[in-house]
């Protein structure tokens, strides 16, 4: 499989919001990338081709389903931005998901395999923290407590 995103990043957003994802993510984001609102506080940054899945996914549902799967694809819709970055590999996040994330100074930029993370600093050692408690013992771990998969949550809380 190609095009997955992993290791994680220590940076810090500037006084613009701005945030330089590490080199080795930047190629699946030339010439942009979508920012959604994700689960458990953060921010999932998606190629335009994973975006689009989750999008048909949100589409087909609101269209079979009522009022709670229209609700959720408006959510979804106006919860995503398009993000498009510079010279120096920057993404500026629109103040309504740094406020959605907490995201203030110090954040953790993470390879999450299908796509890429933006974690406020803090947050991220605690949720990182039950994932490796997780993989150290799988056995006696609460599944019903691992993150969702995006595929079948919409990726949008």
């Amino acid at each position: 499989m190609d095009g997955l995103f992993v290791g994680q990043h220590e940076h810090a957003l500037d006084v613009k919001g701005r945030i330089v994802l590490p080199a080795g993510f930047r190629g699946a984001f030339e010439p942009s990338g979508f920012l959604i609102k994700h689960s458990e506080g953060c921010l999932a940054l998606m190629t335009p081709e994973r975006f689009g899945e989750i999008a048909a996914q949100m589409s087909h549902r609101s269209q079979s389903g009522g009022p709670v799967s229209r609700a959720a694809k408006r959510s979804f819709g106006a919860g995503a931005a398009r993000v498009l970055p510079d010279k120096q590999g920057r993404i500026a996040i629109p103040e309504e998901l740094r406020r959605f994330a907490g995201l203030q100074r110090d954040c953790v930029v993470i390879g999450a395999i299908d796509e890429v993370e933006i974690w406020d600093a803090a947050r991220w050692q605690d949720v990182n923290a039950q994932g490796e408690s997780v993989l150290a013992a799988p056995e006696g771990a609460d599944h019903a407590a691992t993150p969702l998969d995006t595929s079948e949550s919409g990726g949008a809380t």
